[in-house]
């Protein structure tokens, strides 16, 4: 886990319940984009009049989709595993002078 705390990341995992990591979300997202750059350098290969053409403008469109979304639960994924770090290695607030009910609200 790269260094990090075990105890921490099985609570991320945990607060995750089976959901990929951001991590895993950006392996996808890179993958495709692979492809898309390939579908791109096939496509300008292809002359514009060429009814193939237009069927590989309507994949990179949707490949083009699918990056943008796995780029978007990549980064909402990272910022709830940075979100249950924080919280966890967050230290506890100090005691208030005034939070004891029998104190007449010294300071």
């Amino acid at each position: 886990m790269n260094g990090k705390d075990p105890q921490t990341e099985q609570a991320v995992d945990e607060f995750l319940d089976g959901q990929l990591r951001a991590a895993e979300w950006r392996a996808f997202r890179e993958a495709l984009a692979a492809r898309l750059k390939d579908a791109v350098a096939e496509r300008d290969g292809i002359p514009e009049d060429d009814p193939a053409r237009a069927a590989l403008e309507a994949r990179i469109a949707e490949l083009r989709e699918q990056v943008r979304v796995l780029a978007e639960e990549e980064a909402i994924t990272g910022f709830v595993e940075e979100s249950v770090r924080a919280s966890l290695t967050r230290p506890a607030p100090p005691p208030r002078w005034d939070d004891d009910p029998d104190d007449e609200g010294y300071y």
